[in-house]
């Protein structure tokens, strides 16, 4: 238990270190946003949303009673990670599945000029798919597979000004960004 424990925190420290020298590179910041609490459903629809309060566990403060008999799902989507804890409800009741929990992290896609930067820790290795649009036409389409660490820098036509769209699908997610030039 404090081997994983002692990964997962030696693994949040080196994607600080990534994204902080990213930063410090003058790549923009991301919009930073509130971390949302998510409860999907077996079909994966959203049935509750909540925005997470930092200072509390909010996840106490969940009314269970309201859900049916069933297997469910409850994210924590973070800036750079969500974290998923399956649950089965019982009589009103939530029984967490611990051993079943993960972290699937996110695409950090930043922008500086006309370079676009992309990075994302991939411990399973999963292929990730780039289309990256100019006024909704796809302008390149790249598929990146078999790294842990992906770290990829796109370069965009100086004379090109106008609006961008990355895409990024990896874990059966997509992630948006939208840039303009």
């Amino acid at each position: 238990m404090k081997k994983v424990i002692t990964k997962k925190l030696l693994v949040a420290l080196l994607f600080g270190l990534l994204t902080s020298s990213v930063v410090g590179n003058n790549f923009g910041n991301m919009n930073r946003k509130t971390p949302l609490i998510f409860i999907k459903n077996t079909t994966g629809k959203i049935i509750y949303e909540k925005p997470l309060n930092i200072q509390s566990n909010n996840i106490q403060d969940i009314d269970f009673g309201y859900l049916k008999n069933g297997y469910y799902t409850l994210e924590i989507n973070k800036d750079f990670q969500i974290e998923i804890k399956p649950f089965t409800v019982i009589s009103g009741k939530a029984i967490f599945h611990p051993k079943a929990e993960k972290t699937v992290f996110k695409p950090v896609i930043r922008s500086n000029k006309n370079k676009i930067l992309i990075s994302k820790l991939n411990f399973e290795v999963y292929p990730m798919k780039v289309d990256i649009y100019y006024e909704d036409e796809v302008i390149l389409s790249d598929i990146i597979e078999g790294e842990k660490l992906i770290q990829k820098i796109y370069t965009l036509r100086k004379n090109k000004k106008g609006d961008y769209k990355i895409v990024t699908k990896v874990n059966d997610r997509i992630y948006t960004r939208k840039i303009s030039l």
